[in-house]
């Protein structure tokens, strides 16, 4: 049993080690964000909102963590930090695309929501087909062309 006066104290840290230790934080942070930014995209439309919050985090976060990778002169780990770069990146401009077409959208979440059988389901996915390609001609004025609908 240890008595409560123990004899051995903890060093700090110096400064190198807290250097080398900074990528694995980073990194640690980095995979929370982008984790955070993948599961938020996936919800319905109002709250899909806060995925560009933790991408954009993600991106600011991976930059970070590259640069800690260099400091440190760790470079077999910068992967992590491009990759998750690239992908909160994805996850950014995925999630704009949904905002820019919010009524189109909403509108089909909502039906897929209610819907119970395939054929329903068969249903909201023509009528977002169809919304989609009424707001690209409203917005170009041309017809989109989907591949597989006639």
């Amino acid at each position: 049993m240890t008595s409560p006066q123990n004899t051995e104290e903890k060093k700090a840290p110096t400064p190198e080690e807290e250097a080398q230790a900074a990528p694995a934080r980073h990194g640690l942070v980095l995979i929370l964000l982008i984790l955070a930014s993948v599961l938020t995209f996936t919800y319905q439309l109002p709250f899909k909102l806060a995925a560009i919050g933790f991408a954009i985090a993600a991106v600011v976060w991976s930059v970070k963590y590259i640069v800690a990778v260099v400091k440190t002169k760790q470079r077999r780990n910068m992967s992590l930090g491009i990759l998750g770069g690239l992908l909160s990146v994805y996850l950014i401009f995925s999630t704009m695309s949904s905002v820019i077409l919010w009524p189109v959208q909403s509108k089909y979440e909502e039906c897929l929501r209610d819907a119970i059988t395939q054929q329903a389901q068969l249903s909201c996915t023509s009528e977002y087909q169809s919304g989609l390609g009424d707001w690209f001609k409203q917005v170009t004025g041309q017809d989109l062309d989907l591949p597989g609908t006639n």
